[in-house]
Protein backbone atom coordinates (compact mmCIF):
# COMPACT_ATOMS: atom_id res chain seq x y z
CA UNK A 1 0.00 0.00 0.00
CA UNK A 2 2.87 2.36 0.83
CA UNK A 3 4.50 1.67 -2.56
CA UNK A 4 1.26 2.42 -4.37
CA UNK A 5 0.85 5.68 -2.48
CA UNK A 6 4.45 6.74 -3.23
CA UNK A 7 4.10 5.99 -6.96
CA UNK A 8 0.76 7.79 -7.09
CA UNK A 9 2.33 10.82 -5.46
CA UNK A 10 5.25 10.74 -7.91
CA UNK A 11 2.88 10.52 -10.90
CA UNK A 12 0.76 13.42 -9.62
CA UNK A 13 3.86 15.57 -9.16
CA UNK A 14 5.26 14.70 -12.59
CA UNK A 15 2.04 15.42 -14.47
CA UNK A 16 1.22 18.57 -12.52
CA UNK A 17 4.66 19.99 -13.39
CA UNK A 18 4.00 19.63 -17.13
CA UNK A 19 2.83 22.80 -18.84
CA UNK A 20 1.50 23.42 -22.28
CA UNK A 21 4.04 25.20 -24.50
CA UNK A 22 2.70 28.75 -24.68
CA UNK A 23 5.08 30.10 -27.29
CA UNK A 24 8.74 30.66 -27.84
CA UNK A 25 10.57 33.60 -26.29
CA UNK A 26 12.23 35.84 -28.89
CA UNK A 27 15.08 38.27 -28.20
CA UNK A 28 16.41 41.03 -30.46
CA UNK A 29 19.33 43.38 -29.59
CA UNK A 30 20.30 46.59 -31.39
CA UNK A 31 22.78 49.35 -30.54
CA UNK A 32 22.28 53.03 -31.35
CA UNK A 33 24.84 55.87 -31.44
CA UNK A 34 23.76 59.48 -30.95
CA UNK A 35 26.28 62.21 -31.69
CA UNK A 36 26.00 65.60 -29.95
CA UNK A 37 24.88 67.25 -33.19
CA UNK A 38 22.04 64.68 -33.57
CA UNK A 39 20.17 65.86 -30.46
CA UNK A 40 17.13 67.93 -31.40
CA UNK A 41 15.76 70.60 -29.05
CA UNK A 42 12.06 70.08 -28.31
CA UNK A 43 9.60 72.07 -26.25
CA UNK A 44 6.61 70.43 -24.60
CA UNK A 45 4.07 72.22 -22.39
CA UNK A 46 4.25 69.48 -19.76
CA UNK A 47 7.98 68.68 -19.77
CA UNK A 48 9.51 72.01 -20.79
CA UNK A 49 12.53 72.02 -23.06
CA UNK A 50 14.53 68.84 -23.61
CA UNK A 51 16.64 67.01 -26.17
CA UNK A 52 15.54 64.03 -28.25
CA UNK A 53 16.81 61.80 -31.01
CA UNK A 54 14.39 59.52 -32.81
CA UNK A 55 15.25 56.39 -34.80
CA UNK A 56 13.20 54.21 -37.09
CA UNK A 57 13.10 50.78 -35.45
CA UNK A 58 10.87 48.42 -37.49
CA UNK A 59 11.43 45.51 -35.07
CA UNK A 60 9.26 47.29 -32.49
CA UNK A 61 5.86 46.03 -33.59
CA UNK A 62 2.43 45.98 -31.99
CA UNK A 63 2.79 42.30 -30.98
CA UNK A 64 6.22 42.99 -29.42
CA UNK A 65 4.72 45.82 -27.35
CA UNK A 66 1.64 43.77 -26.44
CA UNK A 67 3.43 40.52 -25.56
CA UNK A 68 6.87 41.60 -24.40
CA UNK A 69 9.21 44.24 -23.08
CA UNK A 70 11.55 46.89 -24.42
CA UNK A 71 14.64 47.31 -22.24
CA UNK A 72 17.06 50.14 -22.91
CA UNK A 73 20.55 50.72 -21.53
CA UNK A 74 23.01 53.61 -21.62
CA UNK A 75 26.41 52.15 -22.57
CA UNK A 76 29.37 53.91 -20.96
CA UNK A 77 33.12 53.36 -20.96
CA UNK A 78 34.25 53.54 -17.32
CA UNK A 79 37.92 52.81 -16.61
CA UNK A 80 38.25 50.96 -19.93
CA UNK A 81 35.27 48.73 -19.14
CA UNK A 82 31.93 48.94 -20.92
CA UNK A 83 29.05 49.15 -18.47
CA UNK A 84 25.35 49.16 -19.27
CA UNK A 85 23.02 51.18 -17.07
CA UNK A 86 19.27 50.61 -17.45
CA UNK A 87 17.15 53.60 -18.40
CA UNK A 88 15.86 55.81 -16.95
CA UNK A 89 19.24 56.98 -15.66
CA UNK A 90 20.06 60.24 -13.89
CA UNK A 91 23.58 61.64 -13.86
CA UNK A 92 24.42 64.20 -11.17
CA UNK A 93 27.29 66.54 -11.96
CA UNK A 94 28.95 69.76 -10.95
CA UNK A 95 30.92 72.44 -12.77
CA UNK A 96 33.04 75.30 -11.59
CA UNK A 97 31.58 78.55 -12.94
CA UNK A 98 33.66 81.72 -13.28
CA UNK A 99 32.06 85.16 -12.90
CA UNK A 100 33.89 88.42 -13.53
CA UNK A 101 33.17 91.24 -11.16
CA UNK A 102 34.64 94.77 -11.24
CA UNK A 103 36.64 94.07 -8.10
CA UNK A 104 36.82 90.29 -7.74
CA UNK A 105 36.98 87.11 -9.73
CA UNK A 106 34.23 84.88 -8.39
CA UNK A 107 34.09 81.12 -8.68
CA UNK A 108 30.97 79.17 -7.86
CA UNK A 109 30.14 75.48 -7.88
CA UNK A 110 27.17 74.73 -10.10
CA UNK A 111 25.18 71.50 -9.59
CA UNK A 112 23.03 69.95 -12.31
CA UNK A 113 21.49 66.66 -13.37
CA UNK A 114 20.89 64.93 -16.69
CA UNK A 115 18.03 62.47 -16.98
CA UNK A 116 18.20 59.89 -19.81
CA UNK A 117 15.05 58.04 -20.80
CA UNK A 118 13.26 56.70 -23.88
CA UNK A 119 9.84 56.28 -25.49
CA UNK A 120 8.68 53.67 -27.97
CA UNK A 121 5.83 53.24 -30.38
CA UNK A 122 5.47 50.74 -33.21
CA UNK A 123 8.34 51.31 -35.64
CA UNK A 124 10.19 53.98 -33.61
CA UNK A 125 12.33 54.61 -30.55
CA UNK A 126 12.96 58.07 -29.14
CA UNK A 127 15.88 58.76 -26.77
CA UNK A 128 15.37 61.73 -24.46
CA UNK A 129 17.73 63.82 -22.32
CA UNK A 130 16.42 66.37 -19.82
CA UNK A 131 19.01 68.68 -18.24
CA UNK A 132 17.97 70.16 -14.90
CA UNK A 133 18.54 73.80 -15.82
CA UNK A 134 16.91 73.43 -19.27
CA UNK A 135 19.73 75.55 -20.70
CA UNK A 136 19.54 74.11 -24.20
CA UNK A 137 21.20 77.18 -25.70
CA UNK A 138 24.62 76.73 -24.12
CA UNK A 139 25.06 72.97 -24.02
CA UNK A 140 24.27 69.84 -25.97
CA UNK A 141 24.28 66.36 -24.45
CA UNK A 142 27.45 64.39 -25.01
CA UNK A 143 27.54 61.62 -27.63
CA UNK A 144 25.72 58.55 -26.28
CA UNK A 145 25.60 54.84 -26.98
CA UNK A 146 22.37 52.99 -26.24
CA UNK A 147 21.57 49.27 -26.32
CA UNK A 148 17.95 48.20 -26.82
CA UNK A 149 16.81 44.66 -26.00
CA UNK A 150 13.40 43.45 -27.19
CA UNK A 151 11.97 40.38 -25.46
CA UNK A 152 8.59 38.97 -26.45
CA UNK A 153 6.59 35.78 -26.63
CA UNK A 154 5.96 34.62 -30.17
Amino acid sequence: MKKLFKWSLVLVLVFSACKKDEGQIEVFVRDFSVLSRNWEVVYDDLMGTFFQCEFVFPEITGPVLANGAVNCYLKQNVNNSIIQTPLPYTFFGEDLIFFEDEEYDIYDLYHYSENYTFEVRPGFINFIVKISDFDVESQLPLPCEFRVVLIWKK
